[in-house]
């Protein structure tokens, strides 16, 4: 789906106006560094991933052809860069110490209990493969449909459900195992 005026505003940064690139980074910015953030839990990483999106669609935009929206080009190229980080990152060993697993969950009111679910889920989020964290951070905190997604990930529809289905069975286990679910 095209966002209103964006053929428009490309066509006049192809003819020299800078200010139509600026209005299209306007437009998508928020949208973009939301998808990176989510991915990369880090605002400040995320808005640098936000930067490069867009260097690389300055790039890129001159030779631009119509043949999707220009939002799709900047989802998939933040994320491939959101990977490329998290690629870069050390891997964190799973705690695995029994006496935590044993542990009374927070009460979920209270403001320590939502930081403590909070970073159980950043990092139940990083114990997913690479694919599985894209679909579900797509459809979950995107609102991205599922089969839009798969169009954008070039897989089936069913590899798509099925990347799904398995991102949630992992962080179903992930916070069970931290009794806070």
């Amino acid at each position: 789906m095209r966002e209103a005026g964006e053929s428009d505003l490309i066509a006049r940064f192809k003819g020299g106006d800078r200010a139509a690139f600026e209005a299209l980074v306007h437009l998508h910015m928020a949208r973009v560094a939301g998808v990176a953030r989510r991915f990369l839990g880090d605002p400040h990483e995320a808005m640098d991933v936000a930067q490069e999106v867009f260097v690389a669609a300055f790039r890129v935009l001159r030779e631009w052809r119509e043949e999707g929206s220009l939002f799709s080009w900047l989802y998939r190229t933040t994320i491939n860069l959101c990977m490329k980080r998290l690629r870069s990152r050390p891997r964190l060993a799973s705690a695995g110490d029994p006496a935590e697993a044993a542990a009374p969950a927070p009460s979920p009111p209270d403001a320590a209990g939502r930081v403590e679910l909070a970073g159980a889920l950043e990092e139940a989020l990083g114990a997913l493969s690479d694919r599985q964290r894209e679909v579900f951070v797509a459809c979950h905190a995107q609102g991205v449909p599922l089969a839009e997604v798969a169009r954008g990930m070039g897989i089936s529809l069913g590899t798509a459900k099925s990347h799904l289905h398995r991102s949630l069975c992992v962080l179903r286990d992930n916070l069970k195992l931290r009794k806070l679910l």
